[in-house]
């Protein structure tokens, strides 16, 4: 199990994009066409900790930010990342405490 917050999310997007689209000091071409080096240092000029409307101005849209929920679709400040193996992290579901709490009455009313 792992925490993710929203700010988590917002400070380490340009290390995560940069993650994503750069590979042997070369940059990767994005989906949309946009050029990832550029982009990568807008994101470096953010401050610390970047509003998610500066992100999104950035990149074009927030999918860089959103903290969904799998449960209630909800982009949220908290979830918990849970089943989440090394090599199947695609596989992890991300729960909001909202959820969790829903789940926590559900099974104590079954027990």
């Amino acid at each position: 199990m792992r925490v993710i917050t929203k700010q988590s999310l917002l400070a380490t997007v340009a290390e995560r994009y940069r993650e994503t689209y750069q590979r042997r000091d070369e940059w990767l071409p994005t989906a949309e066409g946009s050029q990832a080096a550029t982009l990568y240092a807008q994101l470096t000029a953010l401050p610390p900790e970047p509003s998610e409307d500066a992100i999104t101005a950035i990149i074009g849209d927030n999918r860089w930010t959103e903290n969904i929920c799998n449960e209630c679709g909800e982009d949220r400040e908290v979830t918990v990342l849970l089943g989440e193996e090394p090599h199947h992290p695609t596989d992890a579901l991300a729960i909001c405490t909202d959820c969790l709490k829903q789940a926590k009455r559900i099974a104590e009313a079954s027990a």
